[in-house]
């Protein structure tokens, strides 16, 4: 595994009220992976996957985007 394809490492999955959603935190980079379980006016199940950073939608449905982790700035000074 190279270093420019790191793994997202998912947080405890939290399921919604309704069961209509879950959702799970990347530890690393903070991405949040939106499960969404509903059904359409004919009764079909549907399922699909959002990919979320803070409130910017990164992509919906497909294959889940690259884990980039974030990068925290240190308190430390040079002097």
């Amino acid at each position: 595994m190279s270093a420019a394809s790191i793994r997202h490492r998912w947080g405890e999955k939290v399921r919604a009220n309704d069961g209509r959603s879950s959702r799970k935190i990347c530890e690393r980079c903070e991405m949040i992976c939106v499960s969404r379980h509903e059904t359409d006016g004919r009764g079909f199940a549907q399922h699909w996957k959002e990919w979320w950073r803070g409130t910017d939608l990164i992509q919906r449905a497909g294959l889940t985007p690259l884990c980039e982790p974030v990068e925290v700035m240190g308190g430390v000074s040079d002097g």
